[in-house]
């Protein structure tokens, strides 16, 4: 009978340790999902190919990343992160979603180039740091902007052999 109730035991505490497993894998698995790309969704190719169709004011204007393009496909972006960007003078600022970035800029016809970005160093969910960092990178990677005909900024970007265009809507 104690045996009975030692192999009980142990079956039980394995299967807690079993649900506890499935739980944390599930905790880290639904942000993953939300950062996956939908295939349900066509889109249009991407649009580093086509020449802006307008000159974009940067100085004091505020934008919002609305859609992001790598390689001809979205971006699936982390729900509920919001990501900006503000010009003033010759310096942006904004945030990535966790963290606070600025630095210089300069636009000479439509091509900008932008400085070295220093931002702040909060912690936050990895699945959030990792889209910043990789917008980071894209926006540090940027060497030419222009419009599409809804009015968004459009930022062209070269990383490597990744290209990405970034849209950016006007906020108000």
């Amino acid at each position: 009978m104690q045996t009975k109730m030692v192999s009980l035991k142990f079956v039980l505490i394995q299967v807690g340790f079993i649900f506890n497993i499935v739980g944390i894998a599930l905790t880290f698995s639904f942000p993953l999902l939300a950062c996956t790309k939908s295939s349900s969704t066509q889109l249009p190719t991407m649009s580093s190919e086509r020449p802006p169709q307008s000159r974009v004011a940067l100085k004091n204007s505020s934008w919002r990343l609305e859609r992001w393009e790598r390689q001809g496909s979205a971006v699936a972006l982390v729900p509920q992160t919001e990501v900006s960007l503000h010009f003033e003078d010759n310096q942006v600022n904004g945030f990535g979603g966790c963290n606070s970035f600025g630095g210089s800029f300069e636009l000479v016809d439509n091509q900008l180039s932008l400085g070295i970005l220093d931002a702040t160093q909060k912690g936050c969910n990895p699945v959030v740091m990792n889209q910043e960092a990789q917008f980071l990178s894209a926006l540090q990677s940027v060497f030419r902007i222009g419009s599409d005909a809804s009015g968004r900024l459009v930022l062209f970007y070269a990383l490597n052999a990744d290209e990405g265009v970034l849209y950016f809507a006007p906020t108000k």
